[in-house]
């Protein structure tokens, strides 16, 4: 399926089998909107904490969601002054990772038992959003992965609704817009 959005994310990811988009109106400019999506805080958002927890991920109430949590997640791919944009490569099946940035084996490599991913968190038009994405480089890879992916979707979902709302809040605070 291609991307739709016109963000880095279509250029780095413009097919995928696996997809998850979350969208909240938020007020603010470009800087004020990511400025809050950079310092939004665990504390901030308790049921994306709560849920991110069961991981035992470090949650802890002062670390940044986007800057500190999601950025080690994979490799932060500049992307312009209105969105975040991380990469990830993974390998279900223990094929060697492939030579190559993170970001030149998600856009080049075709090698089968590769999954690409690509996530980001984006504002344009008065919405933010983010936006997951799974690639798989062959048949198999993306049934073994399909299992997993439908079981951590609900969970991811609402941990990314928790996520925007706080980020909302925030913003509320700070531009004192409703």
């Amino acid at each position: 399926m291609p991307g739709e959005s016109g963000s880095e994310l279509d250029r780095l990811l413009p097919e995928w089998h696996f997809r998850e988009v979350h969208r909240i109106t938020v007020p603010g400019t470009t800087d004020q909107v990511m400025r809050a999506v950079r310092a939004t805080t665990w504390s901030e958002a308790p049921l994306a904490r709560a849920l991110v927890a069961l991981t035992r991920a470090d949650v802890s109430a002062e670390r940044r969601i986007v800057s500190d949590y999601l950025s080690g997640m994979g490799e932060v791919i500049p992307a312009g002054d209105d969105e975040f944009l991380f990469a990830g490569v993974q390998s279900p099946h223990d094929v060697p990772r492939p030579p190559g940035t993170i970001s030149e084996i998600v856009t080049g490599c075709h090698e089968p038992g590769i999954l690409k991913v690509g996530m980001n968190v984006r504002f344009a038009g008065g919405t933010l959003s983010t936006e997951t994405r799974v690639l798989a480089t062959d048949a198999r890879t993306r049934r073994s992965f399909a299992p997993y992916w439908w079981l951590v979707r609900f969970g991811s979902g609402l941990t990314r609704a928790s996520m925007l709302r706080a980020i909302r809040r925030r913003l509320v605070r700070e531009v004192g817009a409703a």
